[in-house]
């Protein structure tokens, strides 16, 4: 039989690490005693196969295939791991102590063994080398984007942050204006209840009169009636009731708190039993600077009517009673023009905007006879 060359794995482990070690490598010799083990081991194997197999009648080729099989599973071991005393016929004990067959050593040798890997051979990965001028660019960004959220500027802000805060602002938007609403509608009620109040003190003093009552005299009562709801504005008579303006005093307390020059205007229409069919809040703003310019001249134009003399002087002292005059002017054959700042929009630009602009004025036309009278505001 012909000697082949065997290596066992922990020889093949053993070169693998001095390969990687760069160590120098011994040269493979193997002893006598094991080579007559193999021998010895390769007759018995072989007369094993023709006892299981008797058909068998090609020794050549039987013998040739027992050679590989024990090249492979007679344990391909190095000096010093295989001693005659551990084999025995068909087994052999590991070196763990346990008793393995020779059917086995195969798969015990072969499947068991994990190559060896130094960890020097796993290259890192090596990191990325920044010059001076890119490590002073990443640094002025980063002092930038600290100093932009220092001061409140957003320019440094991601897009997702930017978008959370719209969204958090409207959502805030949305919960005011719904507050807002809510307190609106409480203002309403209570306002409703108080006209409904008042007019049945309207009816009470109706029933009071004794003579028959005209127009101006029921007029008088109703406003009578309504000075501890709100400033009255108008009264229209209609055939079956009539429709009231007015500001009520808590709106008109809301409007000088925030410096609004337009009037809340509420429409009440009140039936011919003294009912309250309808309440609500005027929104038209053409209406409502109507009424702003009406509410302006009507002061004026009653304090007037009331002087002996209706002159252009009269008139001058009048407009002076409601606010500083700051122009008068005569316009040929149309009447006289006068531009004044009202008292009340006097006191809040030098109290509560401290003299800061804007300046309201209003613009008050009259013909010659004083019979026409406008007032615009500019």
């Amino acid at each position: 039989m012909e000697n082949k060359k065997v290596i066992s794995v922990r020889r093949l482990a053993a070169i693998e690490r001095a390969k990687a070690l760069g160590m120098p490598l011994k040269g493979f010799e193997i002893s006598v005693l094991e080579r007559d083990a193999l021998e010895w081991k390769q007759r018995e194997d072989a007369k094993k196969t023709e006892v299981h197999d008797p058909a068998s009648n090609f020794p050549g080729e039987s013998r040739e295939a027992e050679s590989v099989i024990s090249g492979q599973s007679s344990g391909i071991r190095d000096e010093g791991d295989v001693e005659l005393g551990m084999w025995k016929e068909g087994s052999y004990h590991s070196p763990s102590g346990s008793k393995i067959s020779a059917n086995e050593t195969e798969i015990y040798e072969g499947f068991d063994w994990k190559p060896y890997r130094s960890e020097q051979s796993e290259g890192k990965k090596k990191p990325k080398n920044l010059n001076t001028a890119s490590v002073a660019r990443i640094a002025r960004k980063i002092m930038a984007r600290e100093w932009a959220a220092a001061l409140g500027d957003r320019t440094f802000d991601s897009k997702q942050g930017l978008i959370e805060r719209e969204a958090e602002a409207h959502r805030q938007k949305k919960v005011a204006e719904r507050e807002q609403k809510e307190l609106e509608e409480q203002r309403t009620q209570r306002q409703r209840t108080a006209m409904e109040s008042a007019l049945r003190t309207f009816g009470r003093r109706l029933l009071d009169i004794t003579e028959p009552a005209n127009p101006e005299t029921v007029e008088t009562i109703l406003e009578s009636a309504f000075d501890k709801m709100g400033e009255l504005i108008d009264i229209t008579w209609q055939p079956d009731g009539c429709t009231v303006l007015l500001e009520p005093w808590e709106e008109k307390r809301l409007r000088k708190e925030n410096e609004g020059t337009i009037p809340a205007v509420f429409e009440a229409i009140i039936d011919d039993n003294l009912n309250l069919a309808s309440y609500r809040k005027l929104e038209d703003p053409d209406i409502l600077r109507q009424i702003r310019n009406d509410m302006v001249l009507k002061e004026i134009i009653s304090s007037f009517r009331k002087s002996p003399v209706q002159d252009i002087h009269a008139f001058e002292n009048t407009v002076a009673e409601g606010g500083r005059i700051i122009q008068l002017n005569e316009v040929i054959n149309e009447g006289w023009k006068v531009k004044f700042e009202p008292w009340e929009e006097m006191r809040k630009r030098n109290i509560g905007r401290k003299g800061r602009p804007p300046v309201v004025t209003y613009v008050i036309k009259t013909d010659k006879d004083f019979n026409d009278i406008s007032c615009e505001k500019i």
